[in-house]
């Protein structure tokens, strides 16, 4: 049907788009930056770099430095590997300062409280008995846990935490770095 020309034209049925609101998602509460000074974990350990577990090799290496007490194998967010021992600096003072502050190394130098282990983002994986280590090893690698497992396995009583009294519990590092990150033990 045609329209005549006095006729207003028909109006054309607009969808009008629907504004978006995105949804927010609860930001999570930021932790309180832990002071330096405060805890002095960074001087109660050395930490040094290891190879990733991607070969039978590496893996039993990961094992053998598990089985030491007072070491353990921190794992980080981009999948570097270190080894860390808990041996506190004899410069550390009671008061967590550093009794040769002036003259200390320049690995001291370059630390800073943002970044450190405490205060950092990074939510990397700590092993602190080999148990643990291989129950994380066999999700990733099956074909280098079925190796370890067929040639260097020990007993079950041999790969959980030791339990020798006091001497044995989870190591003080990671008592304190839980605590001072506000985390309850795992």
């Amino acid at each position: 049907m045609a329209r005549s020309p006095s006729e207003p034209p028909a109006r054309a049925k607009r969808r009008l788009p629907l504004s978006v609101v995105p949804t927010v998602a609860a930001a999570p509460t930021p932790r309180a930056q832990v002071p330096c000074l405060t805890c002095g974990l960074c001087c109660s350990y050395i930490a040094v770099a290891i190879d990733a577990p991607d070969s039978v090799r590496a893996a039993t290496e990961i094992l053998w430095h598990l089985y030491h007490d007072h070491v353990s194998v921190y794992r980080d967010s981009d999948d570097e590997w270190m080894v860390q021992f808990e041996t506190r600096c004899r410069h550390l003072q009671a008061d967590n300062k550093c009794a040769i502050y002036e003259l200390r190394p320049p690995i001291c130098r370059t630390y800073s409280e943002v970044t450190c282990e405490v205060n950092a983002d990074d939510e990397g994986t700590s092993f602190y008995a080999p148990d643990a280590f291989l129950a994380y090893l066999a999700t990733r690698s099956r074909r280098i846990y079925g190796l370890v497992q067929k040639r260097f396995m020990p007993a079950p009583e041999h790969l959980a935490p030791r339990r020798l009294g006091s001497m044995r519990q989870p190591p003080s590092f990671e008592k304190r770095f839980l605590k001072l990150r506000g985390e309850s033990p795992r």
